[in-house]
């Protein structure tokens, strides 16, 4: 029967009948696993991975919410994390629980494989006001300014044997590679389309937490939604195509290219990340002998945008010398001082800038 975007769609269970060492793939795939693999070992070099990460780890989830039109900047949520939740706007909310549920994710895989249970404990740290289970009635996706239908999801009387066949298909041992199964795995889940909202956020991150799970990343640090925002529309059109035509190999090949891609533009960017933080050490114990410690650069690297209360949470001093240091670095010029509101703000610049870029 002819594909119909407005009948649902009988999806055929995983694995497609492909070549899966097709010359094409494997060439990529060799290039993938090589940045990939030198973005592993320079993580290694930061003294406290995950807590310098969290500003690389924010600008994946701004990147990957704007592909759902939530739009903000990375400056814009590091500001607003500062501020309790009642004067965030809903975009910084939303990015901040994105940043969570990868957070969160990355640390059951220690305990839990890539299953119901971790899907659906991210679904409920993205979107926590909505019921904590797959969807229960036929939904579909359309364009919001015309209606017109492009994709109905499968019914939901067969979610539960699709679901089940795509946690078999991705633990499954056999010679398909990992960066392969991963892309094939990540159509499925948004063919399925389990969720009524959070159907792309929750993929995204599902597909680095299989890396980490494939022991090809150790962190949750690829930027693989800046991939496809870049690329949105080429995106969409060959997730449309797999479904209308089942061409395959032109979304794998997509998606090993994005792997590739990001891997190296992450590892730049965590080499910048290293050498400005190298610098920055030299820098205030230079300058600012008196006070300098090892944590307090490193905390002004895990929080860009800081404030004194902040500061002295995470180094364990009180407000008035946590205000001390930052009005002294802010005079040495290696901080920039704001006020929003009633707060008062430091800006590490340079890493902010970075993070831009």
């Amino acid at each position: 029967m002819p594909f119909n975007p407005k009948i649902p769609y009988n999806l055929p269970l995983l694995p497609p009948l492909l070549n899966f060492r097709h010359e094409r793939f494997i060439d990529l795939m060799l290039k993938a696993r090589t940045e990939l693999g030198e973005l592993n070992g320079y993580s290694h070099s930061l003294p406290n991975p995950m807590l310098l990460l969290s500003p690389t780890v924010l600008k994946e989830s701004v990147a990957s919410s704007s592909i759902e039109n939530i739009n903000t900047t990375v400056e814009q949520v590091l500001q607003m994390q500062l501020f309790p939740e009642a004067e965030q706007q809903q975009p910084d909310k939303e990015v901040l629980r994105y940043r969570e549920a990868v957070y969160w994710g990355f640390d059951q895989l220690k305990k839990l494989p890539i299953s119901t249970r971790l899907v659906l404990g991210i679904h409920k740290r993205l979107l926590p006001e909505t019921k904590n289970s797959y969807r229960t009635h036929q939904n579909a996706i359309s364009n919001i300014a015309t209606g017109e239908i492009h994709y109905t999801p499968p019914p939901v009387h067969q979610l539960s044997r699709l679901v089940g066949n795509w946690e078999n298909f991705l633990h499954t041992d056999d010679s398909i590679d990992p960066l392969i199964k991963c892309a094939i795995a990540h159509y499925q889940f948004e063919a399925i389309h389990p969720f009524d909202d959070g159907n792309g956020r929750a993929g995204r991150i599902l597909i680095v937490l299989y890396l980490i799970e494939q022991k090809l990343l150790n962190l949750p640090i690829l930027y693989i939604s800046g991939y496809i925002n870049k690329n949105r529309a080429e995106y969409y059109r060959l997730l449309r195509a797999v479904s209308s035509d089942e061409k395959w190999n032109e979304f794998i090949l997509y998606m090993l290219k994005g792997f590739h891609s990001q891997a190296k533009e992450t590892k730049d960017v965590l080499l910048k990340l290293i050498a400005l933080l190298q610098k920055s050490r030299e820098r205030v114990k230079e300058k600012h002998k008196k006070i300098y410690s090892s944590d307090l650069v490193e905390a002004l690297f895990a929080s860009p945008i800081i404030s004194p209360v902040n500061l002295g949470k995470r180094l364990g001093v009180n407000y008035r010398t946590a205000s001390r240091y930052l009005t002294e670095l802010a005079k040495g010029k290696f901080l920039k001082e704001s006020r929003v509101g009633k707060y008062h703000l430091f800006i590490n610049k340079p890493l902010l800038d970075l993070l831009k870029g």
